[in-house]
C-alpha cells in the first residue's frame, strides 16, 4: 500500500466536557470536542511530536437550513465509538465517529431525525480550516497552499452535488497542514440520492478561515455544469435523514496532499468497483458488444470501413476516417468527409491503432488504408514551420484550426504538436522507412517553436498568418506541456539535444508557473462547451478554471524526458501530475447513471460530464507509468480508463452536462469508440486479457475478467482468473519474469502445468474457463 503519510505519527482523541469527558484515541490524529460557552470541535494532527490544529469549529458542527443554532448536548464512548447527540429547533442529531485502518483517517456518520412537521432542506457538516488564509491572492501564490473541490463556483450558493462525484472530496492545505472531506461513496444508492441528495461545498475567502462541508443539499443544475442550492424542502423531511464521510487529516509535503487523497478514494472504492464490475466493456444500448473482439470487428471492420475515404494528393494516395464535425460549431452542415489533426480528434491516433489490429490480423488492405493517412498528413501546406491541421474534402481545403473550440485563422501550437507527435510515433514504430519524410516536415516545426519559446519557457499557442502570437495564450498557458512533449520525442527522434532542452525549459514553465495553483489552462477550458472568458477566476473558493488534457501531456512530457535523461526527478514531478490528475478520473459507478463508470474522466472543474473520450488517453498514459514505477493503483487505475470508455461509446461521454441518465454528443470515431479501440490494441500486447507481475506478486484481468490471490513460491505462481462470459480462453501476459527459471502454473487451483520463463514471456498462457 503507498502511504504518502509514511514516516508521521498522528493519533485521534475526542473529548466532550458537557457531559463528564469522553476520548477515543489512535496514533496519528486528535479530534476534541468541548463545552462550556460554547461548544467547539477541533482536529489535529501531530508533526514533529507536536499536536497542531488542522479543523477548529466554534458552534456545533452540524447546520441544518432553517434552523437556530445547533447545540450539542453530549458526547459518549460507546464500544470504541465516539457519539455526540444534540438538537436544533426543528430536529435532534447524532454524530458517530469511528478511528478509521489508515492511522490518518476518521468515519463520520450522521443522523437527523426531523421535528414533526419542520421544513429542511439541507443538513450539512461545516467544518472550520484552522490555519489563517494569507492576504495573498496572485497567480502562484494563493491565500491556502492548495484548494481543491470537484467543481467551482460562478456564485457564491453554489454546491459540488453528487453529480460531479468523480473522485470527490474537498481538500485544504497550508503549509503542512492537510485535510480532507470525502464521502462514503459506498453509503450512498439509488434511493439516497434520489430523496437525500448530498453535496460537498467550500469557501476560502468569504470569512476569516476557509470552511468545507458535506451532507444532503437540495440542488439543482444551474447553467452549463453548476448546481444551485435551492432552499426547497426535502422529499422525506418525517423520516431520518442519514450521511457518512471520511476525514483525512495529516502533515503532508508541501502542496501534495492531494495525493494521499487520491490513494485512499481508490483504495477504498475504485479498486473493488473495478473488481466487481466484470462486463464493465459492455456496451449499454448494445450490449453484444462486449468482448475486446467484438469490439474490434465494430471498430475496425464496421465503423472504419464506414468512415473512411480516400483521395489523390502529392501524386499519392491519401485517405481519412473522417469525423463529419463542422469546424464552426453548425452541426447540421457537417462535411461528408473530413480529416482532423487536432488534441480531439486525431486521425494519426486512430491510424496508428487500426494498423497495429492490421498487422495482428495479417490484413495488408488494412494496413495500406492506415498508412494513407499519414500520407495525408504529411500533405498539410507548411509555412516557415507550422501547419494546418483540419482538411475539409467536400471543398479542398485545409484550415488552421477549429473555429468552434479555437481560432480557424490561427496555427495552434497544441493541436500541431499533438500531431507532430503521433508522426513520430508512427515513424518510429510502424513505419521506419518514413523517418527522412517525416523529418523533413516536422523539423522546421520543432526549430519553429524553440524560436518562439519565452524565456520562462512558455510557449504561446495561437499565431497568425504572420506567425505572430496571439494575445490569448501568448505569455501563460499549460498547453505548453503539449510541446514539450513534441520536443522531447523529436530530440529523441533526430538525436538532437537542443530540442531535449527546450523540452526541460518547457516543463521548468510548467512547474513554475502552473502547478503552484493548478492552472491548467488549455483551450477547451474557455473555449469548448463550459464557455467563460480567460480571466475566469473563482473568487469565493480562490480557485482557477482548469482542464486535464494539458495536465496528461504534461505528465506524459515528463516520463518522457525521464526515460531520455535518467533523472528521477522528472519521474517523481510526474507521478505528482498524475496523481493530480486522478482527482478526475472515476472511483466507483453511480447508481443514477445506467452504464458503468468507473475508470472513466471527466474534463475540468467547469464541466461535470461523465466517461469523456480521454480516459482512452488516460490509460495509456498510467500503463507507460506503471511500467516505469510498478505502482499497483496505476496499473488498475490504466485498466478501468481502457474498459470503460466502451460502456458509453459510440457518444462521446455520458450525462454531459453532468446529470440525467442520457448519452452525450456524438462526436466522432475519434473521440469515442475509434480511439478507445486503439489504447486497446496499444495496451494488449503488454495486458493480453490478463496480467500476471511474478516480480511484484499483483495480476489484473484487462478483457471482461479478473485476476485474484496471485501467490509466488519460488518457481510455484498461483493465482485465479474469473471471466463474465464463459466459456472464455483467456490469455496471460506475464512481467517481472526469470527468462530462464522453470515455473510451475497453477491457475484457479487446478494442476500444476510447467513452462519456461522464455515461453511465457514469448506467448504468455492461455487458460481455459
Amino acid at each position: 500500500m503507498l502511504n504518502f503519510a509514511a514516516g508521521v505519527a498522528f493519533s485521534i482523541f475526542l473529548t466532550a466536557a458537557i457531559a463528564g469527558a469522553a476520548a477515543i484515541e489512535g496514533n496519528s490524529i486528535r479530534v476534541s470536542i468541548t463545552s462550556g460557552a460554547e461548544t467547539s470541535e477541533t482536529v489535529q494532527i501531530r508533526e514533529n511530536g507536536e499536536w497542531i490544529d488542522a479543523l477548529k469549529t466554534s458552534g456545533a458542527v452540524i447546520q441544518a437550513r432553517g434552523a437556530d443554532k445547533c447545540t450539542v448536548q453530549s458526547a459518549d464512548v460507546v464500544n470504541s465509538k465516539l457519539v455526540v447527540k444534540g438538537s436544533c429547533s426543528n430536529g435532534a442529531f447524532s454524530r458517530t465517529f469511528e478511528l478509521g485502518r489508515d492511522s490518518d483517517t476518521i468515519s463520520v456518520t450522521v443522523q437527523f431525525t426531523p421535528a414533526a412537521g419542520a421544513a429542511i432542506s439541507s443538513i450539512e457538516d461545516r467544518m472550520t480550516f484552522a490555519p489563517a488564509p494569507r492576504k495573498s491572492d496572485t497567480p502562484v501564490l494563493g491565500p491556502l497552499d492548495f484548494v481543491w473541490s470537484p467543481g467551482i463556483k460562478a456564485q457564491r450558493d453554489q454546491v459540488a452535488a453528487h453529480w460531479t462525484f468523480k473522485s470527490p472530496s474537498v481538500m485544504f492545505q497550508q503549509g503542512p497542514v492537510f485535510t480532507a472531506l470525502v464521502p462514503a461513496l459506498d453509503s450512498l444508492t439509488s434511493n439516497s440520492l434520489r430523496y437525500q441528495p448530498t453535496a460537498l461545498d467550500l469557501d476560502v475567502t468569504s470569512e476569516d478561515h476557509a470552511w468545507f462541508s458535506y451532507g444532503v443539499v437540495e440542488s439543482k443544475p444551474y447553467g452549463h455544469s453548476y448546481f444551485l442550492r435551492t432552499g426547497a424542502r426535502l422529499d422525506n423531511p418525517a423520516g431520518p435523514i442519514e450521511y457518512r464521510y471520511w476525514i483525512l487529516a495529516s502533515a503532508q509535503p508541501a502542496k501534495l496532499g492531494y495525493r494521499r487523497v487520491s490513494q485512499f478514494e481508490w483504495e477504498k472504492f475504485g479498486s473493488s468497483a473495478l473488481r466487481s464490475s466484470l462486463d464493465l466493456q459492455r456496451n449499454d444500448r448494445r450490449p453484444e458488444l462486449f468482448l475486446f473482439d467484438d469490439w474490434r470487428r465494430e471498430a475496425w471492420t464496421r465503423y472504419a470501413d464506414e468512415k473512411y475515404w480516400e483521395t489523390d494528393c502529392d501524386g499519392r494516395r491519401c485517405g481519412a476516417l473522417t469525423s463529419n464535425r463542422n469546424p464552426w460549431g453548425k452541426w447540421d452542415e457537417a462535411p461528408k468527409e473530413d480529416a482532423w489533426f487536432n488534441s480531439w480528434f486525431q486521425n494519426l491516433r486512430s491510424a496508428y491503432g487500426w494498423r497495429l489490429y492490421a498487422q495482428h490480423s495479417n490484413n495488408p488492405e488494412i494496413s495500406r488504408k492506415a498508412e494513407n493517412i499519414l500520407n495525408l498528413a504529411l500533405s498539410s501546406p507548411r509555412h516557415e514551420g507550422v501547419f494546418s491541421t483540419i482538411y475539409l474534402h467536400d471543398s479542398n481545403q485545409w484550415l488552421h484550426e477549429d473555429g468552434w473550440a479555437g481560432f480557424p485563422d490561427d496555427y495552434h501550437t497544441f493541436c500541431m504538436s499533438w500531431t507532430g507527435y503521433w508522426m513520430l510515433r508512427w515513424t518510429t514504430d510502424l513505419a521506419p522507412s518514413r523517418a527522412a519524410e517525416v523529418m523533413a516536415f516536422l523539423r522546421p516545426y520543432a526549430d519553429f517553436l524553440l524560436k518562439v519559446q519565452q524565456p520562462n519557457g512558455d510557449i504561446p499557442s495561437w499565431f497568425s498568418e504572420r506567425l505572430e502570437a496571439r494575445a490569448e495564450f501568448r505569455d501563460f498557458n499549460a498547453e505548453t506541456a503539449g510541446s514539450a512533449l513534441f520536443l522531447a520525442q523529436f530530440s529523441e527522434f533526430s538525436k538532437d539535444p537542443k530540442y531535449l532542452e527546450g523540452a526541460k525549459r518547457a516543463q521548468q514553465f510548467i512547474a513554475d508557473q502552473v502547478i503552484p495553483r493548478q492552472r491548467w489552462f488549455d483551450f477547451e477550458t474557455f473555449l469548448s462547451c463550459a464557455r467563460k472568458p480567460f480571466d475566469f477566476y473563482d473568487r469565493w473558493t480562490a480557485q482557477y478554471p482548469q482542464n486535464n488534457l494539458s495536465t496528461m501531456q504534461a505528465a506524459q512530457a515528463l516520463l518522457k524526458i525521464y526515460k531520455m535523461t535518467g533523472d528521477p526527478q522528472y519521474l517523481t514531478q510526474g507521478e505528482q501530475v498524475v496523481d493530480y490528475l486522478l482527482l478526475t478520473q472515476q472511483v466507483w459507478n453511480h447508481p443514477l447513471v445506467s452504464p458503468k463508470l468507473v475508470g472513466g474522466t471527466t474534463t475540468q472543474n467547469t464541466d461535470a460530464e461523465w466517461s469523456d473520450a480521454r480516459q482512452c488517453y488516460l490509460a495509456a498514459l498510467l500503463l507507460d507509468y506503471y511500467q516505469a514505477d510498478n505502482r499497483f493503483d496505476y496499473l488498475e487505475r490504466a485498466v478501468a480508463a481502457a474498459r470503460s470508455g466502451f460502456a458509453v461509446a459510440p457518444w462521446e461521454n455520458w450525462a454531459h452536462q453532468g446529470y440525467a441518465d442520457v448519452h452525450g454528443s456524438l462526436t466522432g470515431f475519434h473521440w469515442g469508440t475509434g480511439s478507445q479501440m486503439a489504447t486497446v490494441e496499444m495496451m494488449a500486447p503488454v495486458l493480453g486479457d490478463a496480467f500476471v507481475n511474478v516480480a511484484r506478486q499483483h495480476g489484473v484481468g484487462f478483457n471482461a475478467c479478473n485476476v485474484n490471490n496471485v501467490k509466488v513460491t519460488g518457481e510455484t505462481v498461483a493465482f485465479n482468473v474469473e471471466a463474465a462470459a464463459k466459456p472464455r480462453r483467456i490469455l496471460v501476459r506475464f512481467a517481472g519474469l526469470d527468462r530462464h527459471a522453470k515455473y510451475r502454473l497453477i491457475v484457479n487451483n487446478g494442476k500444476a502445468k510447467q513452462a519456461s520463463g522464455e515461453e511465457l514471456a514469448a506467448n504468455g498462457y492461455w487458460v481455459e474457463l
